[in-house]
């Protein structure tokens, strides 16, 4: 920011008013759940879809389910935060690899982030230069986010039935306000680069091409600075970096926050996430869930 601000100081003002509205949305987003998690409505929602007594795989794709939920719904921060506790707890109650299950909520996490903009800052920072109405946003993700769960959740529930290992007793307070201050730091690196790249970065080639390179570069960047880099060419070109930056973290431990907030959680809780299994494990399920938000985008006509 301070190399932003002095070699472009117009251009990083601008930047920085470009930038302030989705940081601003998150940042009422993770005030409001906190706030809900207070009042137990996450606690609630998880004694609904996780009973006590079901079988591994239900309890795990029930697991799977409630983050989707909690990603789509409110923003995939608040989902780990919120159901990585609650996920280890349960993983000894039911019998599930904690490790796995630590990995299959990053996963889905992230692949679900989506639904909607504020889902995932990432939709925000994009949509901030490719605008679309929420319901024409949600017209077109909703399939796709249906398609993309469910390749999701189903392989990753099976996954984390073997191998069980102990957890330790979780607790599963809720997301905090004081999240919000860790967004400073993140709009000061989304703002530095949009000054310094000026347009933006452009995905050339059709919309595979795009997908594919996105996905690289917010793996191997970080989404949320690639998210801050790209300049989307019209509808396509949007869902194509919506999609790269959400998915394509998947690849990579470090390619999102989220999952480093799920790692450090699991940590706490003396439950090893690992770099190289999360990547085999992207590395298997990351080319089938782009084909799936893909395929729905068709079917949605968002592709023609």
């Amino acid at each position: 920011m301070v190399i932003a601000a002095t070699l472009a100081p117009q251009a990083t003002a601008a930047a920085a008013a470009a930038t302030t509205r989705p940081f601003a949305t998150l940042a009422a987003i993770i005030l409001a759940s906190a706030l809900a998690g207070r009042l137990g409505a996450f606690g609630a929602l998880a004694r609904v879809l996780i009973p006590d007594r079901s079988a591994r795989v239900s309890s795990a794709a029930a697991i799977l389910a409630f983050t989707a939920l909690l990603s789509g719904l409110v923003n995939l921060d608040v989902a780990v935060v919120a159901a990585t506790p609650i996920a280890l707890h349960a993983a000894g109650r039911h019998g599930l690899s904690a490790p796995r299950l630590a990995v299959a909520i990053a996963m889905t996490a992230n692949a679900a982030s989506f639904l909607l903009p504020t889902s995932n800052i990432t939709n925000l920072l994009l949509l901030s230069r490719v605008p679309a109405a929420t319901l024409a946003y949600l017209g077109g993700s909703w399939l796709s986010w249906l398609l993309v769960t469910a390749i999701t959740a189903g392989p990753l529930a099976w996954w984390a039935t073997a191998g069980a290992t102990p957890a330790a007793p979780a607790v599963t307070a809720g997301p905090s306000a004081r999240a919000v201050f860790d967004l400073v730091p993140m709009f000061l690196l989304a703002t530095a680069i949009r000054a310094l790249l000026g347009t933006g970065l452009a995905l050339h080639g059709g919309f595979t091409r795009q997908l594919t390179t996105g996905a690289l570069l917010a793996a191997a960047v970080n989404n949320l600075p690639a998210a801050a880099a790209i300049l989307p060419a019209g509808t396509p070109g949007l869902w194509a970096a919506i999609l790269a930056t959400t998915i394509g973290p998947d690849l990579l431990i470090t390619g999102s926050v989220a999952t480093l907030i799920t790692r450090r959680i699991a940590r706490d809780h003396h439950v090893r996430l690992g770099a190289r299994q999360f990547t085999a494990t992207g590395l298997a399920l990351v080319p089938a869930q782009l084909a799936a938000a893909t395929l729905g985008l068709h079917l949605t006509g968002v592709l023609k």
